[in-house]
């Protein structure tokens, strides 16, 4: 059990950093081995990183729901609270790349209008 524990989170240490998207203007903050993470704006003690920048609102990562040493799945909100979904993250060479799992989609804003996120989105690591 101890041994399962141990990869688990040496796993989450991997998906430690901050990411961007410079096309679609969005950041990513995580740290998946330790809710620690302030967001910008807003008053909440804990969360395992956001997602922020030319988005709707900022969505907050609140739980690992599994991680392996290459892609983890995290439950995410927006800050409004009014949707939540879960998303995978997997990592890549010299990046990250965000699935969205469900069928609702982060919303962008885009010449002063909504537009949904691509299903998959790259980010380079900062």
């Amino acid at each position: 059990m101890s041994a399962l524990c141990t990869c688990a989170t040496f796993a989450q240490k991997n998906f430690k950093g901050t990411y961007h998207n410079s096309d679609l203007q969005i950041r990513m903050v995580l740290n998946l081995s330790k809710a620690d993470i302030p967001i910008p704006g807003l008053e909440l003690d804990s969360c395992y990183g956001y997602l922020q920048g030319a988005i709707n609102s900022s969505w907050i990562i609140l739980k690992v729901k599994s991680v392996d040493e290459k892609k983890a799945v995290v439950r995410v909100m927006c800050e409004k609270g009014d949707v939540a979904e879960d998303i995978q993250i997997t990592l890549t060479e010299g990046g990250a790349e965000l699935q969205q799992l469900d069928n609702t989609y982060i919303k962008g804003i885009a010449n002063r209008k909504y537009v949904k996120l691509p299903k998959t989105v790259p980010f380079v690591k900062d």
